[in-house]
């Protein structure tokens, strides 16, 4: 009888020892858990924390809202602090190409608008240095588009380029056609609409007849004036005549003739000019 007694104080002792241990082992790796995930929190870079803009940002979508004509009506300004080269890569239409080194703006641009700053990406550092000029300039409407150019394009697309010959897909924008065939066309009295994109001199000292003079730097200006979609670029050389076919494209959504041999040709087979 005491012998089974002891044998039952011993398996309570026993089972008592393995609950323990359980409950010991649970515990520990609660706690171990606990400071892991206490020390991370503890030790974030300063850098990180520092790093967050200090400027209201607008999405991609929301500024395209803005552009259409969406919701609450608003004069913005679209500037775009990239490179020269970075702009006529790709930029959004009526965006105004100002770079920091050419700061201040003075009255290029209107500060009674909403100014929308246009960078490469969130990591331009240009971004805050304009900023500071626009708000040393008396500018206080301000904001960023989130992600800069490649958030756009990602999201959105629909940018002006303004055309790289060497490109494939700015290639398959444009079509050709010889001075002869459009000479031929005009002849017939066939229906086209002929842009001289040379300067107003130029176009003033001899154009073809028929043709509207819209110069290469201000076609993104005046789009709305091309009102047909069977367009013909002439101009100055094939690559301004090709850039601005491209610009064309990627504004209105039309595919334009260009001219082969460009103006000169048109001269040198001494076809009609009007002056």
């Amino acid at each position: 009888m005491k012998f089974k007694k002891n044998e039952n104080l011993a398996l309570i002792i026993g089972f008592s020892l393995i609950i323990f241990v359980i409950i010991f082992t649970i515990f520990r790796n609660s706690f171990s858990f606990t400071s892991r995930k206490s020390t991370q929190e503890t030790t974030i870079p300063l850098d990180n924390v520092l790093s967050v803009p200090s400027y209201t940002t607008i999405s991609a979508p929301d500024l395209n809202k803005k552009i259409i004509g969406i919701g609450k009506k608003e004069n913005i300004t679209l500037l775009d602090i990239r490179s020269f080269d970075s702009y006529i890569t790709s930029h959004i239409v009526d965006a105004i190409n100002i770079a920091i080194d050419e700061f201040p703006v003075g009255s290029k641009i209107d500060n009674h608008n909403l100014i929308i700053i246009i960078g490469e990406n969130s990591a331009d550092a240009d971004i805050v240095s304009a900023i500071d000029e626009l708000k040393q300039e008396d500018f206080k409407n301000i904001v960023v588009l989130a992600g800069g150019m490649d958030s756009w394009n990602q999201l959105i697309g629909g940018s002006v380029t303004y055309g790289n010959p060497k490109s494939i897909i700015d290639q398959s924008k444009v079509s050709y056609l010889d001075p002869s065939s459009l000479n031929d066309a005009l002849k017939q009295e066939v229906p086209v609409f002929i842009i001289d994109v040379r300067s107003n001199k130029e176009y003033v000292d001899g154009h073809i007849n028929g043709a509207k003079n819209i110069p290469f730097e201000e076609l993104e200006q005046k789009r709305n004036e091309i009102t047909e979609k069977r367009v013909v670029v002439v101009g100055a050389n094939e690559l301004q005549e090709f850039q601005a076919a491209v610009q064309i494209h990627d504004m209105l959504l039309i595919s334009p003739f260009v001219m082969r041999t460009a103006m000169p040709g048109w001269v040198a087979q001494n076809f009609p000019l009007v002056k």
